[in-house]
């Protein structure tokens, strides 16, 4: 690489500036008139090959969507909604016998009901007759949660709205596993 003297740094610049300019405002100019004649060879040669790019987004960007929908949703349901125990949260668990967590969105009252059932010993809570009854409580306070969030949805545009997204964003996730499904 040559090195530039002080005095010739300036002028330096200022020439190679304007070379850049030139060339720039000269390949612009030349690309608006070639990118036509371009255009125009390539519908009068027959023999030129096209080659068509069909891009795919990957399944975890619609999984991504839809929890940002999902997120957006329950965040204004929480806002709106006074009953604490109806409010959900959401939260990585892990699953049963696994390592892997899984994101579950439960509303606060499935927590309520079962500390509001305490167990004398381990085996107590093992055993079915615990377990049908913290199934038969949460699904009683469902059923209300459910009424409840029907009532607040159908009153608020805004949360209609954005369960109309949750929904469609999850409806695309589930549409891009079947797609991938029937690649193989």
């Amino acid at each position: 690489m040559t090195k530039i003297k002080a005095k010739q740094i300036v002028p330096t610049l200022i020439s190679s500036l304007f070379a850049l300019c030139t060339f720039i405002t000269l390949s612009a100019s030349a690309g608006l008139y070639g990118a036509e004649v371009q255009q125009e060879a390539d519908t009068n040669d027959p023999d030129i090959e096209r080659i068509q790019v069909t891009g795919e987004r990957p399944r975890i960007y619609f999984r991504r969507e839809m929890i940002k929908a999902e997120d957006n949703f329950y965040d204004l349901y929480n806002k709106l909604t006074l009953n604490e125990d109806f409010k959900v949260r959401c939260e990585k668990v892990f699953r049963p016998g696994s390592h892997i967590k899984s994101r579950v969105c439960k509303p606060n009252f499935t927590k309520t009901v079962r500390a509001a059932m305490h167990a004398e010993s381990i085996a107590e809570m093992a055993s079915t007759s615990y377990n049908q009854e913290v199934d038969f409580r949460i699904k009683k306070m469902q059923e209300k949660h459910y009424k409840a969030m029907e009532k607040t949805v159908n009153s608020n545009p805004q949360l209609k709205k954005l369960l109309l997204s949750f929904h469609s964003k999850r409806q695309e996730l589930l549409d891009s596993k079947v797609l991938e499904s029937d690649d193989d």
